[in-house]
């Protein structure tokens, strides 16, 4: 059916004929060979231009793949890209809380120091505010004070004066003192004392010589047995002593306690002597006195004695 109207209406209807050299001219069609001519030349002129059209979507289509898989490769690119912005991202905002973090604590610290700073600041701004208030009450005695210096100078005029006075008399008095100094010190000084009876059973500590034959100084005491310097010096010593009878005795001549030497006698009336030569200071003391045994010989006219002089 689809057919006859189609011959119907290529009869009914004038058609373009192409001629041989390409231009085309209205024919009106006669015959059946017409029509098919006119058809075959339909088809292919449709068959060529459709090949163009596939020829041009093949192409097309090879260009829309090229792109997609352009495409699809960018796409790739861009989700990796993507990727590592996310995870570059997520990074630096952790960074920058820690960041944070530490900021906050760093500015609470600072607050903190700045807070105990100040109130440091404002206790010693108090402590100088009283130290000031403290210094002009300071200031203030001391004018006060100033005062009764001045009061006090002319005090010390006055006695300045008079000490100049008094030291003029002590300069008078010093040359005297030098005088008697020089008088003493060309006094001499010089002791012998002696036992004048024996004892056998004498056993102690300082040999205490009573018999005093010399004592120029006033130097011995006849009550202690001490000779004490009356000024500084070169002092002699000697000491005689004769043993009783059986009996051994050592003595030393001891200065300030401190034995410097010692007599030996044995038994039989045995005599030891011994000698020493001393620098003294004045007030320092010098005695006999016992290192070992017992009792001691003398007569009326002294065989045992003591004796000391400044040389």
């Amino acid at each position: 059916m689809w057919s006859r109207f189609v011959l119907g209406f290529l009869l009914a209807i004038t058609t373009l004929i192409p001629e041989s050299d390409g231009e085309t001219v209205k024919t009106p069609l006669k015959s059946k060979a017409d029509i098919f001519r006119l058809l075959l030349n339909q088809e292919t002129l449709i068959r060529s231009a459709l090949e163009k059209k596939v020829f041009g979507l093949v192409n097309d289509v090879g260009d829309m793949k090229e792109i997609m898989i352009n495409n699809k490769k960018e796409i790739v690119y861009l989700k990796n890209e993507n990727q590592e912005l996310k995870a570059k991202t997520i990074k630096q905002l952790r960074d920058a809380r820690i960041k944070m973090t530490t900021l906050k604590k760093e500015n609470q610290d600072l607050q903190a120091e700045t807070s105990k700073q100040l109130k440091i600041a404002e206790e010693e701004s108090v402590a100088l505010r009283n130290k000031i208030q403290a210094l002009n009450a300071k200031f203030q005695s001391q004018a006060n004070v100033t005062n009764l210096l001045s009061a006090d100078v002319e005090e010390s005029k006055k006695t300045h004066r008079k000490l100049s006075s008094a030291v003029l008399s002590l300069e008078s008095f010093q040359k005297n003192i030098s005088l008697l100094r020089s008088l003493v010190k060309d006094t001499p000084v010089a002791f012998t004392t002696g036992m004048t009876s024996s004892s056998s059973s004498w056993y102690g500590d300082i040999l205490v010589f009573p018999h005093v034959i010399t004592n120029k100084g006033q130097g011995y005491s006849s009550s202690s047995g001490k000779f004490t310097a009356p000024r500084d010096g070169t002092y002699v010593f000697t000491v005689t002593a004769v043993s009783w009878s059986s009996y051994y005795l050592h003595l030393d001549i001891a200065h300030n306690g401190v034995s410097k030497v010692r007599t030996y006698s044995q038994n039989s009336y045995q005599t030891g002597t011994n000698l020493v030569v001393l620098e003294l200071d004045r007030g320092d003391a010098v005695w006999v006195k016992r290192h070992s045994g017992q009792g001691y010989y003398s007569g009326s006219v002294p065989i045992t004695t003591f004796s000391g002089f400044l040389l």
